[in-house]
């Protein structure tokens, strides 16, 4: 049986389904370590989690200790310990060359004889230059990659990384429990969000920071709104910028066809708030929110400089699962979002939506791609 250790900054608590299906893994069997202090602002997994038995969902976690020097940087001395315990065939390090210790524990495992991985997002652009130089010495640390779309594991290619060393691994969400929400709540919905409720509604989820743009979205409300097509703007979540756009969206007349419903935990009520969108609009970064609106059917619009995207931008496929328009031309992104609010068959793009969650992005898929890699 082999053992494997998984060493990560900290855990994201939308990370948990995965990390608690390989928790129960016996063959391979499946250990992390991470700190708990995070350079930016993320929910984070419940430490008492490391203390519970895996059967009552808790996971197999060894807390060390973070020390940021400045962001990105991060120094985890445990790690350089960890590297060299005889206990462990595998270790998967997060392939962040920031992270100090992770250059120094891959040394010390290939040293011992251990398989080092990198889980990594890999290069989100070509990077010729000292930077590039650099990350790319940092990836050649590992026998093999796990990288989170075809674009970053073209880029390795493409700068002499041996294809059969790089592997896919996708990403995930709490996959088990959205099928479990869909199957019970499919035929409840709810219709007083809005002034004028029988209109579309176009949408949005995650943080309102200056990298999603959604003052393009409301820009683009405007401009559409004028014409004899009226839509709805339903925006779900908080941040920086929600104060300042919901004042613009008041200066733009926008107010009976907006509503910031600020941020919601409940995923229940987020489900039932994503059935009354037509299309979800990310005019910056798509990320996770790609994931979340794919798997409860709904398609995604979002722009097309992939290399400013989060590679989940991959669960995209043009005229099935959503589309991209040219980057910061609020024309296209209009253009292509009115495509979306005509009469579609609504089953055929949920189950074109649906597909590609079940076979790429889920943590199951995630464990047969780990459990081949180890």
């Amino acid at each position: 049986m082999k053992n494997v250790l998984i060493v990560y900054h900290y855990i994201a608590h939308y990370r948990l389904p995965l990390y608690r299906i390989l928790s129960r893994s016996d063959s391979p069997s499946y250990t992390f370590c991470s700190g708990t202090k995070s350079e930016i602002s993320i929910k984070k997994a419940d430490v008492k989690l490391a203390e519970m038995p895996v059967s009552e969902g808790g996971i197999k976690w060894i807390l060390i200790k973070n020390w940021w020097l400045s962001k990105p940087f991060l120094i985890q001395f445990s790690v350089l310990k960890l590297s060299l315990s005889r206990k462990y065939d595998t270790i998967v390090y997060l392939g962040v060359m920031y992270y100090l210790s992770t250059w120094i524990g891959a040394i010390l495992a290939k040293m011992t004889g251990k398989k080092v991985i990198f889980w990594t997002h890999g290069f989100l652009k070509e990077e010729n230059n000292l930077k590039g130089f650099i990350r790319t010495l940092f990836y050649r640390l590992a026998d093999e990659i796990l990288v989170y779309g075809q674009r970053a594991k073209d880029i390795l290619i493409s700068k002499g990384f041996e294809a059969s060393r790089i592997k896919l691994v996708y990403n995930s969400l709490d996959y088990d429990n959205q099928l479990h929400i869909k199957a019970k709540y499919q035929n409840d919905s709810i219709t007083e969000l809005f002034k004028n409720p029988n209109l579309p509604t176009i949408g949005f989820i995650g943080r309102i920071t200056p990298t999603k743009k959604i003052g393009m979205l409301l820009e683009m409300l405007q401009q559409i709104n004028k014409g004899d097509q009226k839509i709805n703007l339903l925006i779900i979540g908080g941040g920086e910028q929600e104060e300042m756009l919901k004042k613009k969206a008041q200066e733009l007349e926008l107010e009976d066809y907006t509503l910031f419903y600020g941020p919601c935990y409940d995923e229940v009520m987020i489900y039932k708030l994503m059935q009354t969108m037509k299309v979800i609009v990310s005019p910056g970064e798509v990320g996770l929110t790609a994931i979340h609106a794919l798997t409860y059917g709904i398609p995604v619009v979002t722009h097309n400089r992939f290399d400013k995207q989060g590679p989940e931008f991959e669960a995209i496929i043009p005229d099935k699962t959503g589309d991209f328009f040219e980057y910061e031309d609020l024309e296209s992104m209009k253009n292509i979002t009115l495509k979306w609010l005509l009469e579609k068959d609504k089953s055929l793009i949920e189950k074109d939506c649906n597909n590609v969650i079940d076979n790429y992005y889920n943590p199951y898929v995630q464990k047969k791609i780990f459990d081949s890699v180890v």
